[in-house]
């Protein structure tokens, strides 16, 4: 079941994921949006100029991403990013995938005479890039008014296949993307990580074949982290070309355990030994194809890998079929067969898109990436689950233990769950914000009555994005090992930031005074050791209360220091908190008498931020004419 769990989350996310690259602005492809064109150098003795000057002649007419298979010849682009393209900002141009071995750019500004700007990369070059990124990223400088756009010239040269994808982004586009790419991809490894550690415990403590493939098959995921540049990106000056080498052999490996895999799954050994043997023996040559890698041939290494995984997949195939009709195994020693037959069938895609048999599509190309992952969880739970029908006798006999263990692992659960889907819902209900700030803006009437309307929705918005960070915020501090990361932050900056994320009413007014006098905010210079993004929430949730539990008046905030710590007391004009005891205000799903909407949420989170913080939260007073809460953080004294 834990498997289970987690293999469903991994396909919410990927669905989350393409949803979201969906609604985010998609950057311009050289080839699918800007054609470019290409100049074949086969004995690759052209120089710069020689084949400047022969594309210059040439028209633009290659419009899809250049992918050649496995070719030692060397391949020329050139194309123009015009005004059109590039505005008045600068642009980021990236390249992938990771494992083209040389990559040359140059480009200048069109109709100039001055000499060409050059970068160098490629994964023998551990990706040289102008930002610290895992891809290849060369930044164009913005153009002035007077300039007609860039002209740009590709060398480009690999052992291992020929594709090279180049998109041009504008920057914040990319930093979003960025960000997205590189949550995807900590979830993907992490998911790996925890599944191999997984697959091997299995396998010491049970020692089964099929557990012992599984863990063998870890090293597939190292084979994606060099796919996806992450091995030059974290090992950005070793001498010895890591990434390059470890995507030549990992391939080869990856593919003689899924063979090795493959039998165990279904227990050829028994079932039928001749299909066991020629297993065992594709899986015996297609490591032996390791000693070309060093000889410079891995392309023919590739062919006959090829070849075999395709003899090979038919008799797998056949062998399934064939065993279920005359044995009729149970469904789940079928759907155990059928789980490597299908990341078979998506590796093709990969193949086909790596000899340029199909048209070279990003999403296509990583499609048996994520069958890796299903693969393995699959094979795992499977196994898992064999393994528990074979003792259930034992499994009765601890079923006290096992219960207990299970309701920890499914608080554990909620609080991962809770934690990733608040995640995930910043990004959409941050794009509904901004689609919401333009429509408002776009709005000429003043007493249009579709401002009533975004007005709620924004304020919709506004409590669903709190209650988002109060989850988050939860589940960070529930988990107990996730600290805190404490630095000086300026105080009056903490409550600008929170009072900027609380929506106020036109009857209510925020003044902000220091002991109890009016000051300006740069006249009072004093820090405090916080985690400056959490105890805005905190903040903003106390701050967020006595707004809503509030009719209207003012919003009090003072500041005061003592020798080693600052206290910031928030007061509100409302109708207090009823009967209900102090302490009880601050636990988990509490409100006040007078609440009538709320999670009961925030002043649990807010008090558990200000205590991880090394302060307190507490509730000085309250009345029929309001409440004061007030927070005592630690003071950063300088010497």
């Amino acid at each position: 079941m834990v498997l289970l769990k987690a293999l469903l989350t991994l396909i919410a996310l990927v669905f989350l994921w393409g949803v979201n690259s969906c609604a985010l602005a998609e950057p311009l492809s050289i080839g699918e949006d800007i054609p470019y064109t290409l100049l074949v150098d086969a004995q690759g003795e052209l120089t710069f100029e020689q084949a400047q000057q022969s594309l210059r002649d040439g028209v633009a007419s290659e419009q899809a991403t250049l992918s050649r298979g496995y070719t030692r010849d060397t391949f020329w682009l050139r194309f123009e990013l015009t005004q059109k393209e590039l505005g008045a900002k600068e642009r980021w141009l990236e390249f992938g995938p990771n494992f083209v071995d040389d990559i040359q750019l140059f480009f200048r500004e069109k109709g100039s005479s001055q000499n060409w700007h050059s970068r160098h990369t490629g994964d023998l070059l551990h990706s040289v890039s102008d930002l610290d990124y895992r891809n290849p990223v060369f930044v164009l400088p913005a153009l002035s008014a007077d300039t007609q756009g860039y002209e740009v010239v590709v060398r480009v040269r690999s052992s291992s296949t020929v594709i090279l994808a180049m998109t041009l982004w504008a920057p914040e586009e990319f930093l979003g993307h960025a960000a997205r790419s590189t949550s995807f991809w900590s979830f993907y490894f992490g998911l790996a990580t925890l599944s191999s550690l997984l697959a091997l415990v299995l396998a010491l403590i049970l020692r089964t074949h099929l557990l012992w493939t599984a863990t063998a098959f870890s090293a597939a995921y190292i084979f994606v982290a060099s796919v996806q540049g992450y091995i030059n990106w974290i090992f950005p000056s070793t001498v010895i070309p890591l990434q390059h080498y470890a995507t030549s052999t990992l391939i080869l490996i990856s593919f003689a355990v899924l063979i090795w895999m493959s039998s165990e799954t279904i227990n050829l050994r028994t079932h039928l030994p001749w299909a066991h043997k020629i297993l065992m023996a594709a899986c015996a040559v297609t490591l032996s194809l390791l000693v070309l890698v060093p000889l410079d041939l891995y392309n023919i290494a590739i062919y006959i890998k090829t070849v075999i995984l395709l003899l090979t997949y038919s008799l797998f195939i056949y062998s399934v079929f064939h065993i279920w009709v005359r044995d009729r195994f149970s469904l789940s020693t079928l759907g155990l067969g059928i789980s490597p037959m299908l990341c078979m069938v998506a590796s093709l895609f990969g193949i086909f898109s790596a000899f340029g048999w199909i048209p070279f599509n990003q999403k296509v190309y990583v499609i048996w990436q994520y069958a890796l992952v299903e693969n393995m969880l699959l094979v795992l739970a499977i196994s898992v689950y064999r393994i528990r029908k074979r003792r259930v006798e034992e499994f009765e006999r601890h079923k006290l233990l096992s219960d207990l263990a299970a309701e920890r692992e499914a608080s554990f659960n909620q609080r991962q769950f809770m934690g990733t889907v608040s995640h995930e819902f910043r990004t959409p209900l941050a794009i509904i914000s901004a689609a919401l700030e333009n429509l408002q803006l776009a709005e000429s009437e003043i007493d249009s009555p579709r401002l009533a309307r975004y007005q709620k929705i924004e304020r919709a918005s506004e409590r669903l994005i709190q209650l988002t960070d109060n989850c988050l915020a939860d589940a960070r501090l529930s988990a107990g090992t996730a600290a805190l990361y404490l630095e000086a932050a300026d105080v009056m900056q903490l409550i600008s930031s929170a009072a900027s994320l609380v929506h106020l009413s036109d009857s209510h007014k925020l003044r902000v005074t220091v002991n109890g006098q009016a000051a300006l905010a740069e006249d009072f210079q004093c820090q405090v050791l916080v985690d400056a993004a959490m105890m805005r929430i905190a903040m903003s949730n106390v701050i967020d209360n006595a707004v809503k539990y509030s009719t209207g008046g003012v919003i009090h905030i003072d500041c005061s220091i003592a020798d080693a710590s600052v206290a910031v007391l928030i007061c509100d004009q409302g109708s207090g908190l009823g009967d209900l005891d102090p302490e009880m205000i601050f636990q988990r799903y509490r409100r006040g008498d007078s609440s009538k909407h709320g999670t009961g949420l925030g002043l649990f989170v807010a008090q558990q931020i200000a205590c991880a913080s090394g302060g307190r939260l507490k509730l000085v007073s309250s009345t029929a004419q309001g409440s004061c809460f007030e927070f005592t953080l630690e003071r950063v004294i300088k010497d």
